[in-house]
């Protein structure tokens, strides 16, 4: 089986592994709040499986981010995701929320990481509660039909692609 990786410089892979495992050290160091690990080994293990899978899952140079479209999408993201919990808030805590389902159905990008990250963020969306993913299209269960799904994921969609250099 012939691999994106194989085809990348010896340099090139060494700085990758590098800043990533760096990256999922810093990482482990915040969970871990200060605190030693008792078994350091096991943590350094750990941490070089975790940085080749990531190496094989996503190689160096595949996708490539827009530092200004990422902090753009964060903001948008965490108002979805606030605005999706005081939807499902509203939902539970009053009884009276009006509930008109409906299955809506979207054109999806073929990049499979942008796929993917527009289904996270759609199943984040107030008033939705679920995706399925097909080969062009995705199929969203709208709990209101009232709500503007529909309309909101083609800005979803323009903000997951302005995160990403275009290769």
């Amino acid at each position: 089986m012939k691999t994106y990786i194989k085809q990348l410089k010896g340099s090139t892979l060494f700085k990758s592994f590098v800043g990533r495992f760096v990256l999922f050290a810093a990482g482990w160091t915040t969970l871990l709040g200060g605190q030693k690990p008792s078994e350091i080994w096991l943590v350094v293990i750990f941490l070089i499986a975790t940085t080749v899978i990531s190496m094989y899952s996503i190689p160096p140079g595949k996708w490539v981010l827009r530092p200004l479209g990422v902090i753009r999408f964060f903001f948008y993201f965490i108002t979805t995701a606030v605005r999706g919990g005081w939807d499902v808030a509203k939902r539970v805590f009053l009884k009276n929320v009006p509930t008109d389902p409906e299955f809506i159905t979207v054109k999806h990008n073929r990049d499979s990481l942008k796929t993917l990250i527009l289904a996270w963020v759609i199943s984040l969306q107030p008033g939705t509660t679920s995706c399925v993913i097909k080969k062009k299209k995705m199929v969203i269960h709208v709990l209101d039909k009232k709500i503007p799904v529909a309309e909101e994921i083609p800005i979803l969609q323009r903000r997951i692609d302005e995160m990403f250099v275009e290769g």
